[in-house]
């Protein structure tokens, strides 16, 4: 009986070993991949025509509503900034004196693709279809039709300066609104 406590204990304290070193090894390389400051998504910025009209555009199609204005000039050209925000998604607009429109490529998601640079942003809806039949009777323009994948629906709708931004939804989330 003593020896068969003895294999036992001696097999635990293996396992524990075992365990330990492994952890420390996740550990080791958890502290490899941090950095020594938290990050965490806060806002976007996009150029835009007039910027009256795109917070109005932004508050009637998306419910943003405007949360600051300000205006910069002579170290920049002539900017009015205005901040808009519902729940967690803030969105920087800004209007440039002299800034030129929208190239026709960049107004194809898929086509300007092939260009460096940041090429959209994305909102998640519950339903994809749900808010895109919603847009359409507002007159939103639709730069890509829906896409139904296995995990999710997307679609790309256009702003009222023709910058064009993705509505996504997914299939399968966890109770914390994260895709499994």
């Amino acid at each position: 009986m003593n020896k068969r406590i003895g294999t036992i204990v001696v097999g635990l304290a293996l396992l524990l070993a075992a365990g330990y070193a492994a952890m420390g090894g996740l550990m080791a390389e958890e502290q490899k991949n941090k950095t020594g400051f938290d990050l965490s998504f806060h806002h976007i910025g996009i150029s835009v025509a007039d910027l009256d009209e795109s917070i109005a555009w932004y508050k009637e199609m998306l419910g943003f509503e405007e949360i600051m204005r300000m205006e910069q000039g002579e170290t920049i050209k002539e900017m009015k900034i205005g901040h808009i925000q519902r729940g967690n998604c803030y969105i920087e607009l800004f209007q440039v004196a002299g800034a030129k429109p929208l190239p026709e490529y960049r107004r194809d998601p898929n086509a300007d693709l092939a260009v460096h640079g940041l090429k959209h942003f994305g909102l998640q809806v519950d339903s994809v279809q749900a808010a895109l039949k919603e847009l359409k009777a507002k007159g939103v323009e639709v730069a890509m039709e829906p896409i139904d994948t296995p995990g999710i629906v997307f679609t790309f709708i256009r702003d009222n300066s023709g910058n064009a931004f993705e509505l996504i939804e997914f299939k399968n989330q966890s109770s914390e609104g994260a895709p499994q």
